[in-house]
């Protein structure tokens, strides 16, 4: 059991079954740890000898003088525990004592829900401060490292906030000759610092800073000393962060144009390096990733590997803050020897190293981590007199065909490494978005779920049978996408995902991945079936020329028959769009190929669509076939539907029918093509 989770209640009552109760109430987990103090004495005695996180009265079981002797107790502590009093029934005069010693609440002891509910709420509370305590804590001890290297370094950098100096270390005031920080502090960058007349507004760039807007490119500057002497320096910036406030660094070299180049080059390198691990810093290998996206036409065969020793408090704690920085170079060490020398490696921050891998294969990067995994697994790292068994996790995020930047594929990576550490450590864990049949869900989480599963191979095609009741017409099939995420059985049909991909503009990708994935399987038949494909295009598909300039090359290039397609279009998709559906049927008609309109309701205009479109089927919405039995209008509606379509020779189509005594209305009605499982089984084409 780990002291950081434990929670520590002190119940304050005379009745020694009390803590029993409340552990019952609160269930018996390990993390809870309750102790009875039924005495001013036995209340101060926990309170110096051990912490409380959470106290817990019961006014009417002890004096008044036990009250005020817990309350002092609480006040006495450099954080304070929150108090409840657990009250009897409508005892508004305890209620009134106990509100008068300070507590964080109180509740009366009838509504043991509530007062669960209470402590579970209290006992978060507890924990968040803690953990926002121990982060500070790591924070602080993080600056304080940072501080140290900063003024070992013999870099010049200072930090400026809002145009004024905050920092300078040592190396900064040798460059400009000052003698202390002193004479520094509260001067502006500008009183240091010019730019020629063709060089870039100082003042814009200070305000460009106050807005977190970087310079791209370091800038050539001239700079002056304190003695009045002058130079010419290269300004670089960077996103920093001093005594808890966000701030920029100022690197500031001195220009030589007589250099060595080689001591150039040096410099250089060290400008890109960690400088505690001697591996790439955060900025170049986001430069590195960023190079690598733009030499390619997608980032598929990329991937990010993030990775961390596990439970780096634990070890920190064990070795002291003095000897972290060792630890960390020598977990660098490790990590760099386990991935090879084939793959730009970083630290990133604190114990979170990175690499950039090339996976041309699947399962490349999914390979790569579980071998850095399974080689730290058991490595002894040696710190001071310590000998450390480590072990690490990976988190895995591979690039996709709409890569946005180096900054969005670390931060899968991240997300996945979080995951891995999560579970427990030495795994591996590869990012995938989030899959929910949540249509809600903002776009963005939508684009990349959608991108993910079309580079991933995550979208199946199924054939669902249309058969017709009367044995006149061959069997139709209509192909439907469905999406699964690799490594779930959640199923996701078209009318969730496909709505997401119109609303961000993904349609007619998603209709060229189902048009490649029909030319595949048709190549691969081998059954003579007399059977016709029914496909469902989107608005955005037979709008776009270069879809269907693609489409018209599979039906001429024999790799889609087109005298066995249909091309359906949505009804609600082109009622303000039958321009764009004609000039589509005319194109593609010539061809031998047929055409339906799906998605049809009561309200739709269907005497004005089929005498504008020449169409060949018409499939009905499902609302149009439920409850027929009883609907007399539904029936009156079809009816009419009916004739209008059997006198443009347009044949009807059923959608799926959940109860089969609707086929003899159906029939009736003389629709005799019906989709339905119960007719013939869906199977992946």
């Amino acid at each position: 059991m780990s002291n950081a989770s434990l929670i520590r209640i002190l119940v304050v009552s005379d009745d020694p079954s009390r803590p029993g109760e409340l552990q019952d109430l609160l269930g018996h987990d390990t993390n809870y740890r309750l102790t009875l103090a039924d005495t001013a004495n036995a209340v101060a005695r926990i309170f110096e000898s051990d912490e409380v996180d959470l106290v817990v009265v019961c006014p009417n079981d002890v004096e008044p003088e036990l009250l005020d002797a817990t309350a002092s107790c609480i006040r006495e502590q450099a954080e304070p525990a929150p108090l409840l009093a657990l009250i009897e029934p409508d005892d508004a005069a305890t209620a009134l004592k106990v509100a008068a010693i300070g507590v964080e609440g109180f509740i009366s002891s009838d509504n043991p829900r509530r007062l669960r509910r209470i402590l579970l709420h209290l006992i978060e509370s507890v924990r968040g401060y803690r953990q926002a305590r121990i982060a500070t804590q790591r924070l602080d001890e993080i600056e304080e490292r940072y501080t140290l290297l900063l003024e070992s370094s013999s870099e010049a950098i200072a930090y400026i906030h809002e145009g004024l100096h905050i920092f300078a270390n040592p190396a900064y005031l040798e460059l400009f000759g000052f003698d202390s920080f002193d004479q520094l502090e509260g001067l502006s960058m500008l009183d240091l610092l010019t730019a020629g007349e063709e060089g870039p507004d100082l003042k814009k760039v200070l305000k460009a800073l106050d807005r977190d807007e970087l310079p791209s490119e370091p800038m050539q500057l001239a700079a002056e000393r304190e003695d009045g002497s002058r130079f010419t320096a290269i300004v670089a910036f960077s996103r920093a962060r001093y005594g808890g406030e966000a701030c920029a660094q100022m690197l500031v070299r001195e220009d030589h144009p007589d250099a060595d180049p080689a001591l150039a080059e040096e410099l250089d390198r060290l400008k890109q390096s960690d400088l505690l691990t001697g591996l790439l810093n955060q900025s170049a290998f986001f430069d590195v990733i960023g190079r690598e996206i733009s030499a390619r036409v997608d980032a598929t065969e990329l991937s990010v590997l993030l990775i961390s020793i596990d439970q780096p408090d634990k070890l920190q704690s064990r070795i002291g803050i003095g000897a972290t920085d060792t630890l960390i170079r020598r977990a660098g060490a490790m990590m760099a020897e386990a991935a090879g020398n084939d793959h730009p490696m970083a630290r990133l921050r604190d114990h979170i190293f990175a690499l950039l891998a090339e996976t041309t294969e699947a399962g490349m990067a999914d390979r790569l981590a579980r071998d850095i995994v399974e080689y730290c697994n058991g490595q002894i790292l040696e710190v001071g007199e310590l000998s450390l068994p480590v072990t690490v996790s990976v988190g895995v995020a591979q690039g996709s065909s709409d890569q946005a930047g180096p900054e969005s594929l670390v931060a899968q990576a991240d997300i996945a490494l979080s995951e891995a550490l999560r579970s427990g450590g030495n795994a591996y864990v590869r990012y995938r978005p989030r899959i929910s049949d949540d249509v809600s869900e903002g776009d963005l989480a939508w684009h990349e779920r959608l991108i993910h599963a079309l580079d991933h191979d995550e979208i199946r095609i199924m054939a669902s049978p249309i058969t017709s009741m009367d044995e006149s017409d061959s069997t139709i099939y209509e192909i439907e996408s469905r999406l699964r995420a690799e490594g779930s059985d959640e199923v996701l049909m078209p009318s969730v995902f496909l709505v997401a991909a119109a609303r961000v503009g993904l349609a007619p990708r998603l209709d060229k991945d189902l048009l490649r994935r029909m030319a595949s399987a048709i190549a691969e038949r081998t059954s003579d079936e007399d059977a016709s494909w029914m496909v469902t295009l989107s608005i955005s598909s037979i709008g776009d020329r270069e879809f269907c300039d693609q489409l018209e090359g599979l039906l001429k290039g024999g790799s889609l028959p087109p005298d066995r397609l249909i091309w359906a279009l949505r009804d609600y998709e082109i009622e303000d769009k039958l321009r764009q559906a004609l000039e589509f049927i005319e194109r593609f008609a010539p061809l031998g190929c047929r055409f339906a309109l799906t998605e049809v309701v009561p309200e739709s205009a269907i005497e004005a669509t089929v005498r504008f479109l020449e169409l060949d089927y018409l499939r009905l919405a499902p609302e149009m076939v439920q409850n027929l039995g009883e609907s007399e209008k539904l029936r009156r509606q079809l009816a009419d539907i009916v004739s209008e379509c059997s006198q443009r020779e347009v044949k009807i189509i059923a959608p799926k029918i959940e109860n089969t005594s609707d086929l003899a209305t159906l029939w009736q009605l003389g629709i005799t093509l019906v989709q339905g499982d119960f007719v013939r089984e869906q199977a992946t084409l």
